[in-house]
């Protein structure tokens, strides 16, 4: 059964780790902009967990590296189904390695605004960008890919 192919929003066509950026930009300067100073900050400890989800992510792109395949999620079409590396673990290794990430520049930043920097980005990605690219999947790959998505968690 093939689909067709779902057509990406703005919010799919801007890249998850543009959206990221975003998001940690104003929690940065929206904390001092309405009086809050940095309270919980963190600084080692977030540069270690920066620093693991780095990894996580970068595991991710090199896996698409060694695939030969598109990393862009709004690419017409990818030329492997990628579920060797940290895809055996995960479906989304480099969203969640940047949800990490947030996590650890949160801590650095230590703005009470961090917290919903993490949020939007999960929320975003999680309803919008990677539903967009499970159907993508799914018409593209077909069953092969609805047997790795039943293997495989979205997350971890």
């Amino acid at each position: 059964m093939m689909q067709e192919m779902p057509k990406p929003t703005i919010w799919v066509a801007i890249p998850p780790p543009i959206w990221a950026l975003v998001f940690i930009l104003t929690a940065w300067f929206s904390g001092p902009a309405i009086g809050l100073e940095p309270a919980f900050r963190h600084v080692v400890a977030g540069w270690v967990i920066f620093t693991i989800g780095f990894v996580i992510s970068a595991s991710g792109n090199i896996s698409f590296k060694i695939a030969k395949t598109e990393i862009v999620p709004v690419s017409k079409k990818n030329s492997a189904l990628v579920v060797t590396g940290p895809y055996k673990f995960t479906r989304n290794p480099m969203y969640l390695g940047i949800l990490v990430g947030l996590v650890g520049l949160s801590l650095v930043l230590g703005t009470y605004v961090g917290p919903a920097a993490i949020i939007a980005y999960f929320v975003l990605v999680n309803f919008v960008s990677i539903p967009y690219e499970e159907k993508k999947m799914e018409a593209q790959f077909g069953d092969e890919y609805l047997r790795y998505k039943r293997k495989v968690r979205r997350w971890i």
